[in-house]
């Protein structure tokens, strides 16, 4: 199990520590585009969105894909990740909560990503031990994505 903690609130950057405390992970998020830099075991990566695409992807230094995700559909906040000839699927557990639910093909749920209180900056990223630490802030990454499109959604609606 991973906590991963947003660095303020003004912000969707965010660290990733293990069950001792000790930071594993690092996420800074592009603010205009959905690209974000994530360090995890000493290695840098990049997460990005391929543009006019439903495609994303989390590359190594050396620009090698270490994972896939494609968003399955416009309208629903699922995604198919495929990582080491494995397929998983990323979706959201209820319309009405922040919380998303990953499941392996042919095996069903195997975790899930919850915040800790609506309002609070605390994550808990209960994701595959299996699954190197780079692919679950990549995972993290994109339910933090849904969450950020969602805020952006509420805010443009409430100042119409």
């Amino acid at each position: 199990m991973l906590r991963a903690v947003q660095r303020s609130w003004f912000s969707y950057n965010f660290d990733v520590f293990d069950r001792t405390g000790t930071r594993v992970a690092t996420a800074d998020l592009a603010n205009w585009r959905e690209n974000a830099k994530l360090e995890a075991g000493g290695r840098r990566y990049l997460a990005r969105h391929e543009r006019w695409a439903r495609e994303f992807v989390l590359e190594s230094e050396d620009g090698l894909a270490v994972a896939v995700a494609e968003k399955l559909s416009g309208w629903r906040d699922n995604f198919s990740i495929e990582h080491g000839g494995t397929r998983y699927e990323l979706r959201k557990e209820s319309p009405w909560r922040s919380a998303f639910v990953l499941s392996r093909e042919g095996v069903g749920v195997v975790g899930s990503i919850r915040q800790k209180s609506f309002f609070g900056r605390e994550t808990s990223v209960d994701l595959p031990e299996e699954l190197p630490v780079e692919v679950r802030v990549f995972i993290l990454w994109l339910a933090t994505l849904m969450r950020k499109r969602a805020d952006s959604a509420a805010s443009s609606a409430a100042s119409t």
